[in-house]
């Protein structure tokens, strides 16, 4: 993430806030760029479309980063603009998760079975936030003694839940290997199992809280 996107981003940083540009605007762009991945996967050929879901997927998370930054800069934080971008990286998931289920169908012919199983897996990954999110209000429920008593396999856990969170920013490399090498259909189903492990992985933590806040 840093390396492929976050970089990248603070060479845009310094000059949108000179012209002062908001980060809500920058998120707005970045919504308009993950929607036109899914119109995107069915342009004429098949390397023509996953190429430009590639680069438009890279431009998401490069913008991604951008309004965050540029909200730090600029002093314009706020729980708004914090759930707007919330909610255009859920839409950003679910669309590029499709559109890559659309390219392996058109790749190898298969009908729409692909792009159901690309379907099934962005439900997954929205659903396995939602989870999360479930898991954390939890944790603001528990105990204090309880969460103290926890603090060190939390951390252990937080490290896994980093390298889990981390690898989604691998998916557009991912997406430009499998259309390098015809692995298209191998990527959609790594990614539904990508997102089902999400959800288990969750639904344990969630679960593990809940034995720990005890009766109530």
């Amino acid at each position: 993430m840093a390396v492929f996107y976050r970089l990248p981003s603070m060479l845009l940083i310094v000059p949108l806030a000179r012209l002062g540009v908001a980060p809500v605007a920058v998120t707005v762009a970045a919504l308009v760029v993950a929607l036109a991945m899914l119109p995107a996967a069915f342009l004429p050929s098949v390397p023509l479309a996953g190429t430009t879901v590639v680069c438009l997927a890279i431009a998401f998370q490069v913008l991604d980063c951008v309004d965050g930054g540029l909200a730090r800069a600029t002093g314009g934080t706020s729980v708004r603009g914090a759930t707007f971008d919330f909610l255009v990286d859920m839409v950003q998931w679910g669309v590029l998760y499709a559109s890559i289920g659309i390219l392996a169908d058109r790749a190898g012919e298969g009908g729409a079975f692909w792009s159901a199983i690309g379907l099934a897996a962005g439900w997954s990954r929205l659903f396995a936030r939602v989870v999360r999110d479930a898991g954390e209000r939890a944790e603001t429920c528990t105990p204090a003694p309880a969460v103290e008593a926890k603090q060190e396999q939390v951390t252990f856990t937080g490290l896994i839940l980093a390298l889990l969170a981390g690898l989604s920013g691998l998916i557009p490399v991912l997406l430009a290997f499998a259309l390098a090498t015809g692995h298209l259909a191998i990527l959609t189903l790594f990614l539904l199992v990508y997102g089902l492990s999400d959800i288990a992985e969750g639904l344990s933590g969630v679960l593990a809280k809940g034995r720990d806040s005890g009766p109530r």
